[in-house]
């Protein structure tokens, strides 16, 4: 297992230990991405998970709660990522390299986790290793001409790095998350 899936598994685990903890009451509540509930979130990350892991496992039935789908698809996309070789089929990008995917991925499951801890309001602990090896790699995934970034891209125009802002805020912010974001200003 290389470091990357080390590092991609970490951070599904702590995001699915999280996704089995939102109450019925919290699906609704809106998160810092735009237009998006917790639920839609969720869907989200199931959907794009399976999708990838569809292209090497076979397909499964969802159930109509996705915090019920998150464990099981996120351990078919993990299974899904030991069996590919260099590259996996991304179905809306193709061929792609799996290191890229995975460093991708990795940033993605700790920023939507902070996305779940601000919409539920709960204290985010992310261990300093995992956040540490996270920030090269958003760096990298938001550098200028990265097809993550502007108009079609999957991140919004970043925030500035703070120094004096923890590791996760300057992730958060490089995604195009404002770090300071708080579902108190954003209630129901």
């Amino acid at each position: 297992m290389t470091d990357l899936l080390r590092l991609d598994a970490t951070a599904l685990a702590l995001i699915g230990h999280d996704v089995a903890l939102i109450p019925d009451s919290a699906l609704a509540n809106p998160t810092p991405c735009e237009g998006w509930t917790v639920a839609d979130l969720l869907r989200h990350m199931n959907e794009r998970h399976d999708a990838v892991a569809q292209t090497v496992l076979a397909s499964v039935k969802e159930s109509d709660d996705p915090r019920d789908d998150f464990a099981r698809i996120a351990a078919r996309w993990m299974a899904a990522l030991e069996k590919t070789g260099q590259t996996v089929e991304i179905p809306w990008r193709g061929p792609t390299s799996t290191e890229w995917v995975l460093g991708v991925h990795v940033v993605d499951m700790l920023v939507h986790r902070w996305d779940l801890a601000s919409a539920l309001q709960t204290p985010l602990v992310v261990p300093a290793r995992l956040a540490e090896a996270a920030l090269p790699l958003a760096r990298a995934n938001t550098a200028p001409g990265s097809p993550l970034n502007g108009p079609g891209g999957a991140y919004r125009q970043p925030f500035a790095e703070d120094p004096t802002n923890s590791v996760m805020d300057n992730i958060v912010a490089l995604l195009g998350r404002n770090p300071r974001w708080s579902a108190q200003d954003h209630e129901r």
